[in-house]
């Protein structure tokens, strides 16, 4: 008789680990097939992730050169209004000067005259 339950719980035992091997090779094959799609996508995101690099890098680059000239215009347009002041003073007293010789000399004329 327990001859025959040892034959029972071996049979059960076969029967038990044929269902986990055929479960762990459909559970390996699902793996196998999930681990090649990883790696597909792997492949094709770093591709994305070089190129959205390089895009992020050119326009960090662009937004720096844009920075660079908009400083630069801030400087030249200081400068221009730095001139155009010192110019405009400078043509002031030059015409002052001249009002100034110009009543001067008609002063003196009228003087002269009398």
């Amino acid at each position: 008789k327990q001859w025959y339950q040892r034959r029972v719980r071996v049979a059960k035992y076969d029967a038990d680990m044929g269902e986990r091997q055929e479960e762990f090779e459909q559970i390996d094959t699902v793996y196998k097939i999930e681990k090649q799609q990883l790696e597909d996508l792997e492949t094709r995101f770093q591709v994305l992730e070089e190129e959205y690099t390089r895009i992020m890098e050119e326009r960090r680059i662009a937004a720096e050169q844009k920075a660079e000239e908009e400083r630069r215009l801030r400087l030249l347009t200081k400068a221009a209004v730095v001139i155009q002041a010192h110019w405009r003073s400078f043509a002031t007293r030059k015409k002052l000067k001249q009002k100034k010789k110009g009543k001067k000399g008609k002063k003196e004329n009228k003087g002269s005259d009398s």
